[in-house]
């Protein structure tokens, strides 16, 4: 289940291949970092994507009850229609069956009978157009039902998507969430806490696409993603080494960090990661990643730019991130005394 929800999000952003024209959202907040000069940020519009209310549901052997997620993707709905068409396509196909060492030039007859079925239902949702689609397919322990809404508002398209095992009762408040979730005046989704029995697929987790940055020379762009429930800059630092050479074939590839302090005075505690590949003859591209927990979420700014050409201004605009004072650390549990209990 949880490899199938993989698999539709993915689709569903690969799907965001243009962006959309009909945007009237409201503007962003002011970006946590001095953007450099003559350097422009694409609307937001163009850029709003969000992940958020991943949810799992509880475990029984090696059945979970299901599996649900909403996006938010800066894309005409057809495109995630058709998308979608795409995957009915892939799953109404029988499983390939294993090539027989057999001489025999008997024919086994085709499999019609592939337990498949799907419909698609048009709404109207939160003043927008909405479509439906249900999906049942497999057989035995692997049947399961696939539904998908897609909602259309302000250019943006708006999916939720509930995986389950067919067979057992629909989830009565995912299926609400899924029909009453409609977009904020700021273009993203409302926080939501899972029904009883569900939990986070990662507690707190929540990622947006914050931004993008084009610089006045080719191949220079910055990113930048806010989230929640992402490891704080500190912990990615402990699980990476501070500077990895690799090579594969002629693929050739270094990565340094750096443990460094933001926001000034406050000396927020942050890194910077900077990683460059290179191929024969000497093409190589590079990105330095500037990482920082701010008040109410972590922060991550790229730089992508060509090795033989970086833009000072962007350097310096890294060193500017700052999402406010961090939340303090937990302290560690005092060790009990010697001889007490």
């Amino acid at each position: 289940m949880r490899s199938l929800f993989a698999l539709v999000v993915v689709a569903l952003v690969f799907s965001a291949a243009r962006p959309s024209f009909a945007q009237t959202l409201p503007a962003a907040s002011p970006a946590p970092f001095t953007a450099p000069a003559n350097w422009v940020q694409l609307p937001r519009g163009f850029t709003l994507t969000e992940f958020k209310n991943l949810w799992q549901g509880a475990k029984t052997g090696k059945t979970r009850a299901g599996i649900f997620g909403q996006a938010v993707l800066p894309v005409p709905a057809g495109f995630v229609g058709a998308g979608i068409a795409q995957l009915k396509t892939i799953l109404s196909k029988p499983p390939a069956k294993p090539k027989s060492k057999s001489k025999s030039k008997s024919k086994s007859p085709a499999n019609s009978n592939v337990p498949f079925t799907a419909k698609t239902v048009a709404a109207t949702l939160c003043g927008g157009n909405a479509n439906i689609s249900t999906i049942t397919f497999g057989k035995g322990t692997s049947a399961a039902i696939l539904e998908i809404l897609v909602l259309s508002k302000n250019g943006l398209t708006y999916a939720s998507v509930y995986a389950r095992p067919n067979g057992g009762a629909d989830d009565s408040t995912i299926e609400t969430t899924m029909r009453t979730s409609c977009p904020l005046p700021n273009g993203d989704l409302a926080d939501v806490t899972p029904p009883p029995g569900w939990s986070p697929v990662m507690k707190g987790l929540d990622f947006e696409l914050a931004g993008i940055w084009l610089g006045n020379a080719p191949w220079q762009t910055m990113v930048l993603v806010q989230g929640h429930g992402i490891p704080s800059p500190n912990s990615i630092a402990d699980m990476v080494k501070p500077v990895t050479v690799t090579k594969r074939g002629q693929l050739q590839a270094k990565v340094t960090l750096h443990r460094i302090k933001f926001c000034g005075a406050t000396a927020a505690p942050g890194i910077l990661v900077n990683a460059q590949g290179s191929v024969p003859p000497g093409f190589g591209i590079s990105s330095d990643l500037a990482a920082v927990q701010g008040s109410n979420a972590t922060y991550l700014l790229w730089y992508f730019h060509p090795s033989d050409y970086n833009d000072p201004g962007a350097q310096q605009s890294l060193l500017t991130l700052c999402g406010g004072a961090p939340p303090p650390e937990p302290s560690p549990s005092p060790s009990p005394s010697p001889g007490k209990v």
